[in-house]
């Protein structure tokens, strides 16, 4: 009887100890608002990744990690340190030359997306309809086309855009949901077949171009890897001259592109001549990492969010505090508890602050090209946690992105929301494709990711994001699904 009881005190005793290695408490409003307001202070100036206000925000973010007793990722404290260069557009020409007649638009007649070196082409001209290759639909804009070297041109939209009622239209609505996921697939597919740039026409005759000013700066990791093509855009009206003499009528090829046929053609008689001259700066920037080291060191989960803004611009002040002042406040949060816990995780936590996403995911893209020894079994993105959409007028809807090959995230998504007294209507998506946020640079690896995002809102990207505007109580619902289910990975990794 003794014998027993002993075992079964054992048992209770082995039972309760394995419950609080996995009990990690889930944050509270006063775990993640005072960092918010401050994050989103006049004091940080909107947090630009090369200004003032962006370095110290990454000194605040390191102090908050020192005193969350933290592991410094890399010898050099907290931070991860790198170069980003910042391009201006000096000057930019684009000419049509059909035999020995020249068409010189000026700068108010196109819009360029730039690549990140100065660069001039004069070559044949492709037009490639919608520049899409689509197998599974038995539709190839770039069949029997040689594009190589060559400047491809494709109209906007896909197959039938007009008529959201055909089956046409249902099947590519939703193969390509989002117009920027559309864009970057014929991007790609231009790229993928040897192009020297891509031309895109605007079919809609009330397109207007952009103030030439606001495509003159943009940026890039310093040595960077990936290859582009630069991205000029035209009206209709502006790519009629393009294709003159050329018997291609856009309203043909629409037609015809309603029954899958495709006209794509070389422009005979036709060259574009472009040049894009640049004038770089070097900046350095950095990413603030802070580790819980797990029993297994081999073996890393991240939970991750950009702490940038868009600093000061015109006098103005872009607080960020939805974007991204929630998600990194809420990442801290969770590291506070984490620490607190005093529980030795299965693997490695790294929770990560990204610099530059506003300028193009530049902090995670650079943290994923060095990584070296350490396998990733997860990501989690927090990227604007603190707002709701205007049709959302119950603040209960919640995305949550992860890829179509990882369907068991969704599942612990899932459970980890029946948990909530009030739970969120879940916006579950699959992120193949896509590239908003900071997930892309690791579902670029290969590395699964969960990204959390509560909706986009009438202050985004304005100085009227302030923090007096976030939904605490929706920051600290979302916090409890991803703490529960980074606790729920945990659990089912295999041992």
């Amino acid at each position: 009887m003794y014998l027993r009881i002993l075992l079964l005190f054992t048992f209770f005793c082995c039972k309760s100890l394995l419950f609080s290695q996995t009990a990690v408490s889930n944050p509270s409003k006063s775990d993640f608002t005072r960092t918010l307001s401050i994050l989103a202070s006049d004091w940080l100036q909107g947090r630009g990744a090369t200004q003032k206000g962006g370095y110290m925000a990454s000194e605040y973010i390191a102090s908050m990690m020192g005193l969350y007793q933290l592991k410094p990722y890399s010898p050099d404290r907290y931070f991860q340190n790198f170069k980003v260069l910042e391009h201006t557009v000096k000057k930019a020409s684009f000419e049509i030359k059909k035999g020995n007649k020249t068409i010189a638009l000026s700068e108010n007649d196109f819009e360029l997306t730039p690549i990140s070196q100065s660069l001039q082409k004069n070559t044949q001209v492709v037009f490639a309809g919608y520049g899409l290759s689509v197998p599974e639909e038995n539709y190839d804009d770039y069949k029997n086309q040689n594009v190589k070297g060559k400047i491809v041109v494709v109209l906007r939209g896909f197959p039938n855009h007009n008529d959201t009622t055909s089956a046409v239209y249902q099947k590519f609505k939703k193969l390509f949901p989002e117009e920027n996921n559309l864009e970057e697939m014929k991007l790609k597919n231009a790229i993928n077949k040897g192009a020297a740039a891509l031309v895109i026409i605007d079919y809609n005759q009330n397109f207007r171009l952009k103030n030439s000013n606001q495509n003159d700066v943009f940026h890039s990791l310093k040595n960077e890897s990936s290859v582009s093509i630069p991205v000029f855009r035209l009206s209709k009206s502006t790519a009629e001259k393009l294709l003159s003499d050329n018997k291609i009528s856009l309203e043909t090829f629409e037609k015809k592109a309603q029954n899958l046929q495709t006209a794509s053609a070389l422009l005979k008689n036709t060259i574009i001549n472009f040049s894009i001259d640049l004038q770089t700066r070097t900046f350095s920037v950095r990413n603030v990492l802070g580790m819980l080291p797990g029993k297994d060191t081999t073996k890393t989960i991240i939970v991750g969010a950009h702490y940038d803004h868009l600093g000061i611009k015109n006098d103005s002040i872009y607080h960020g505090a939805d974007d991204n002042a929630s998600g990194t406040s809420g990442m801290l949060a969770l590291a506070k508890n984490w620490s607190e816990s005093k529980i030795q995780p299965k693997y490695n936590i790294l929770f990560a602050a990204w610099t530059a996403e506003e300028m193009g995911l530049l902090g995670s893209e650079y943290f994923a090209q060095n990584l070296k020894n350490q396998k990733i079994l997860l990501c989690i993105n927090m990227d604007m946690i603190s707002r709701s959409a205007p049709e959302d007028k119950a603040r209960r809807i919640l995305s949550i992105g992860t890829q179509k090959e990882t369907e068991y995230l969704k599942k612990i998504a899932n459970e980890s929301n029946a948990k909530l007294q009030n739970p969120f209507n879940l916006d579950l998506w699959e992120t193949n494709g896509h590239s908003g946020s900071d997930y892309a640079s690791f579902t670029a690896k290969g590395i699964p990711i969960m990204t959390f995002f509560s909706g986009f809102h009438e202050d985004y990207h304005t100085p009227r994001d302030i923090d007096s505007k976030v939904d605490l109580d929706k920051i600290q619902d979302v916090l409890f699904i991803v703490n529960n289910s980074l606790l729920k990975f945990i659990e089912n990794q295999p041992n």
